[in-house]
């Protein structure tokens, strides 16, 4: 659903309803802009998740100078403005069903693991997301979450709801999403990225790199750096994907908090960074902003792993901390992507506690360094 905006001028209350859908629409943008401008309102967000880099940049000055009051309907919004420093009130416009007939419940629920298969197929047969082959154990934690979130103690009165209720739906999938990353994450792997993998790649004339699962686009930034800093990022085009949309315009964003600042500089040194990371970042109270030159040879977009097929030809490959929610099966199906979406010299990087034993990740893959979880392609 494309932003629409309603102003109240006698109440200096200004409305957003829908989502905003990759600045696609500009005329609209800019007038929402330009009614940012008055002096002391109320803004509320209905129904958007994320808001583009130039609004949330206008939200944090006139916040900044006491001009206006926020508010936002959907709690992924609210996160992520909290988390930039920008204060706004959560509110609930109406609840989805009649909380006052369940108790809240003050534990999580033992789940029957046939029974939430069934759910997850149904899930799928309603609403096209197939996590059927995800980690059972991990999928009932999150479920178990889920539910507490929604105060519902009765799994089958939860299963009923989410089927028929696209917005309870909505939040699971968020539930559903891993979106823990860091700056230089593992900086020892980076250190071997930068001292072996990027020498070899930098005698190409074009390097493509994958970052599949990429959350909200620190790993990308962290390899957009080192790229920069080897004088191959020009040269470089990097595909950055994830299940989750919203992570994804997160990353096109490139706002992040100053809470982890620290160890965002420790974990670039002991990377081996040859600069100052914050050179890279344009740094207020409450967040940092990727400057924008290093921002021009990466392309995020929305992509499933377990439904969407081979991309590109690749020169390396990282998805990092993804494999350890799919199962045996779901693994090797994605390694055989990730073996026809590389070059015969290509690279894939796992996360530390990844591999390709359990999963006949051999056929396609061999050991380049098996303890920092790097492989190289299987000449076909």
């Amino acid at each position: 659903m494309n932003f629409r905006i309603i102003y109240n001028q006698t109440e200096d209350n200004i409305v957003v309803v829908g989502e905003f859908e990759e600045y696609k629409h500009e005329e609209q943008l800019m007038e929402f802009l330009n009614l940012l401008q008055k002096q002391n309102f109320y803004i509320t967000f209905l129904e958007a998740n994320i808001v583009p880099r130039n609004i949330v940049e206008k939200l944090f000055t006139l916040q900044e100078d006491g001009r206006c009051t926020i508010f936002v309907l959907e709690r992924y919004l609210y996160s992520y403005l909290q988390n930039l420093g920008i204060k706004c009130k959560y509110t609930e416009a109406h609840w989805c069903f009649n909380k006052l007939e369940n108790k809240l419940p003050n534990e999580k629920q033992t789940l029957n693991k046939e029974d939430v298969y069934i759910f997850l197929n149904e899930l799928n047969n309603v609403y096209g997301y197939d996590y059927t082959d995800y980690q059972i154990d991990s999928i009932s934690r999150r479920i178990n979450v889920a539910m507490i979130k929604e105060g519902i103690c009765d799994f089958a009165l939860f299963k009923h709801k989410v089927l028929n209720n696209q917005k309870l739906f909505h939040n699971l999938f968020l539930d559903f999403s891993i979106n823990t990353t860091e700056f230089f994450r593992d900086p020892e792997v980076f250190a071997l990225i930068k001292n072996k993998i990027l020498p070899y790649l930098d005698s190409y004339n074009h390097i493509k790199i994958w970052c599949a699962g990429c959350s909200t686009g620190k790993e990308v930034y962290s390899l957009a750096i080192m790229l920069e800093e080897a004088g191959m990022l020009g040269k470089t085009q990097i595909y950055a994907t994830d299940l989750n949309p919203y992570v994804i315009e997160e990353g096109k964003n490139g706002m992040y908090s100053t809470g982890t600042l620290d160890k965002d500089i420790n974990n670039y040194r002991n990377a081996q960074g040859e600069k100052s990371f914050i050179q890279y970042f344009d740094i207020t109270k409450g967040y940092i902003k990727v400057k924008s030159e290093l921002m021009k040879n990466i392309l995020f977009f929305h992509h499933s792993l377990l439904s969407n097929g081979t991309l590109n030809e690749f020169n390396l490959i990282l998805c990092r901390n993804v494999f350890i929610y799919f199962n045996d099966g779901l693994q090797e199906k994605i390694l055989r992507n990730f073996y026809n979406s590389l070059d015969n010299n290509g690279f894939l990087v796992l996360g530390k506690s990844e591999g390709i034993q359990r999963n006949n990740g051999e056929k396609y893959f061999c050991k380049y360094d098996e303890k920092l979880k790097v492989y190289t392609r299987i000449y076909s």
